[in-house]
């Protein structure tokens, strides 16, 4: 056991605490000062996202993150002391990866960061452990190749498994002559229900896991543990309390901003859960320093921990650095775009104020590397295929605040829509669905499959893609109305069991009212249904019949009894009620959306009454 010196430490007093300039170089023989540079939950986003800031009080269009400046940030950022690490959920979620799944452009990327480490996520594993292997090899072993490890202490599998032997449960650097153990956690029952490992593929629990091979580190005289873990932040916190050891976790997993929530307040882009790092006391009494990245390739993790002689933290502080680009669009009607010099001397005077924003030049190699599957991408995404009347706003379970619906922000109208009645995409996805299916009365979309928000004005290709980036096909299943209510009960059960917000679902001709207080098999109430007629139009809404048959279209994933889909699985298995469609359901949103179109109809929000819940009251 270890005794810190400190509960938690002035922050000030960090060497380098908070600065990109800071060196440990010459830090006194007392102490040693370790930099990690982080990220988590990329999802395929290599590119930078264009998105409305204020800054200062200038209104301005501003591109933020993607790979390009993250190479950059994080070569400015390095010294002698760094450790740089993944929290996994590098891969699905774009383009990127939907369309090239054997050049891997996303293990490419990664090896332009050159990470020392990289945590195993959910994510990972969507395609199954033979394509996970490959990714891994690439990482490994394809272009510009560096040397990562990739950790998972809670999997293992036997030898005959395509990835034995890829990964391992920890790793020991050496950084400056100090020994910092660096150990890998996925999040177990997740990845389970919601991904698609071999049947061979064992989970282990992750806080056992995590304190036996903690104590292994230090019988081995390492007395500087990180946990970098794909488990989620309040997940995180909790382990961290039940601990012995750990001085360090880096997360992912729940995509969660840890910065100054004024601050993102203040410039209208995002919302905090707590403070970067987040301390906390570990079972012996020590402290502990938490910290996650938020997503897709915008912010860089920047966390400075002090240790003494004996491996003591007695300090640690850092910065998520927002990762802006440095040209500026004016978003004022009759602007043409262009900021006056003395905007642009307030922007530039703002951002230079708060450490967590910084202006960044793209790397230029890496840029020239992403441009050459960009351009593939682009070809294909640009085709306009609609309209859309308004913002269609993501989210996951109502009012979680997810980071694909951010661009609907605190205070707005779709925002306050959202959180009583969850998301706005995924309803227009489960429509589309029903459309498209033709035989079916009710679709069901677990909300983590859906993906991103859709903005007004023309609708792309790509749009759709980043909506719903999957490979999946559609399955009409015929259900009872009860198999139907115990579908939507194991859904909002792994929300609440799993901590799986992806899990909440989405619906369409399928409406009611949640309580996430109740216990399971009452939380679902006032469940109401609406059947297709012949002709495609719909019948009247009823109080859904329990013994009678609906058919219910779905994604083959969640039909399969993933993401605590377990309802679903008795009709899926049984022939007699399973029907294939052979509809892959991006394609079928891309479809609906061209069918709008040429009826002269755009993509619109739902009306209250079409949405899949009615009242929903959060978790105490």
């Amino acid at each position: 056991m270890k005794k810190k010196l400190l509960a938690i430490a002035v922050v000030t007093g960090l060497v380098g605490c908070n600065s990109s300039s800071t060196s440990n170089d010459a830090q006194d023989r007392e102490t040693f000062n370790l930099r990690i540079l982080h990220i988590n939950d990329h999802h395929s986003k290599l590119d930078a996202t264009e998105v409305e800031l204020n800054l200062g009080g200038v209104a301005t269009e501003v591109e933020i993150g993607g790979f390009p400046r993250l190479v950059s940030k994080f070569n400015e950022l390095q010294n002698d002391n760094t450790l740089r690490l993944h929290a996994g959920d590098a891969i699905t979620g774009t383009m990127y990866y939907s369309l090239f799944r054997e050049e891997l452009p996303d293990a490419l990327m990664m090896n332009q960061v050159c990470f020392d480490a990289f945590a195993l996520g959910n994510h990972e594993f969507d395609d199954g452990n033979e394509q996970l292997a490959h990714f891994i090899d690439t990482l490994q072993n394809g272009e510009d190749a560096c040397g990562t490890e990739v950790l998972a202490a809670n999997i293992e599998v036997p030898s005959t498994n395509p990835i034995y032997g890829l990964y391992a449960p920890y790793k020991v650097f050496d950084v400056s002559g100090e020994k910092v153990g660096v150990i890998g956690i996925d999040i177990a029952a997740k990845t389970q229900a919601s991904s698609s490992p071999s049947e061979d593929t064992t989970f282990l629990d992750e806080v056992e896991t995590s304190q036996r091979y903690i104590d292994e580190l230090q019988e081995q005289g390492v007395d500087k543990i990180v946990l970098l873990t794909h488990y989620t932040y309040t997940n995180d916190v909790a382990m961290a309390k039940q601990l012995t050891g750990v001085d360090v976790i880096v997360g992912g997993d729940s995509h969660t901003l840890l910065a100054d929530n004024a601050l993102h307040t203040d410039i209208g882009f995002g919302s905090a859960s707590g403070e970067y790092p987040t301390v906390v006391y570990n079972a012996d009494g020590d402290d502990v320093c938490i910290v996650q990245a938020w997503d897709n390739s915008l912010v860089l993790g920047e966390l400075n921990v002090s240790f003494d002689a004996q491996g003591n933290v007695t300090q640690c502080a850092g910065t998520p650095h927002l990762l802006l680009g440095d040209t500026f669009v004016n978003t004022a009607e009759d602007s043409d775009g262009i900021h006056s010099e003395e905007q642009l001397d307030t922007i530039k005077q703002y951002i230079a104020e708060k450490k967590e924003l910084s202006s960044v030049i793209e790397d230029e190699g890496t840029a020239q590397k992403l441009a050459t599957f960009a351009a593939l991408v682009d070809e294909k995404m640009e085709e306009i295929i609609g309209d859309s009347e308004g913002l269609l706003c993501n989210e996951r379970t109502p009012g979680s605040n997810h980071s694909s619906g951010a661009l609907c922000v605190e205070g707005s109208a779709e925002r306050d829509f959202m959180n009583a009645h969850g998301s706005i995409m995924g309803n227009v996805v489960a429509e589309a669905f029903v459309d498209m299916s033709i035989r079916s009365d009710i679709a069901i979309q677990n909300s983590g499959g859906v993906r991103a928000t859709i903005e007004e004005g023309d609708v792309s290709v790509g749009h759709a893609f980043n909506v719903l980036p999957f490979t999946n096909f559609l399955v009409n299943l015929d259900m009872t109305g009860q198999e139907i209510i115990n579908t939507l009960e194991d859904a909002i059960d792994s929300v609440i069991v799993n901590n799986s917000s992806g899990s909440f679902p989405t619906a369409a001709n399928l409406r009611f009212d949640v309580d996430m207080n109740a216990e399971k098999g009452k939380r679902v109430t006032n469940v109401e249904a609406r059947r297709k007629n012949t002709d495609g139009s719909f019948a009247d809404w009823h109080a859904i019949e329990l013994a009678d048959s609906y058919v219910v279209v779905t994604n083959d994933y969640i039909a399969a009894g993933k993401d605590g889909y377990d309802s679903f699985v008795p009709a899926f298995e049984d022939a007699d009620r399973r029907e294939d469609t052979g509809l892959l359901y991006t394609d079928s949103l891309i479809n609906y959306i061209k069918k709008l179109e040429s009826n002269g109809e755009k993509l619109q929000t739902p009306d209250v009454s079409e949405m899949a819940v009615q009242n929903f009251t959060a978790l105490n």
